[in-house]
């Protein structure tokens, strides 16, 4: 059974070029939604004025247009990602979330509870091995 819906969760890889997750999901859905998380759990130990989140947030911008101009657009939340991934999924009734993978313990906790909600859901998280900056 083909995947109807798929939810691309960008995190370190903000590009639609050479993006495997997005190639995957592309391939196998017939509506592809993306999202970014400003996730809580991380941004917890920064200073609000910190130059990273500013380079992040015009990263993003930046590929909401690409994303717009292929027809899409980028979804941004503000949150526990542990919770609001699952979540979105079930709102936009994604049977698959696709991401690339993120190799810090932390980032390994999450993906794993992540995949452990949307498996309770029905639902899949799929990992491909990417390049990340």
């Amino acid at each position: 059974m083909p995947i109807s819906k798929s939810l691309v969760w960008f995190r370190r890889d903000l590009r639609v070029f050479d993006h495997a997750a997005l190639h995957h999901a592309l391939r196998a859905s017939s509506a592809v939604y993306c999202v970014f998380v400003f996730d809580t759990a991380i941004l917890a130990g920064l200073p609000r004025d910190d130059r990273r989140l500013r380079f992040i947030h015009a990263s993003l911008l930046e590929l909401d247009l690409e994303l717009r101009r292929l027809g899409g657009g980028l979804i941004v939340r503000h949150g526990a990602a542990r919770e609001l991934i699952p979540a979105l999924a079930a709102e936009l009734e994604a049977d698959t979330v696709h991401v690339n993978g993120d190799y810090e313990p932390d980032a390994i906790a999450r993906d794993a509870a992540v995949a452990e909600a949307l498996a309770a859901a029905g639902r899949t998280l799929l990992s491909y091995k990417d390049q990340v900056v």
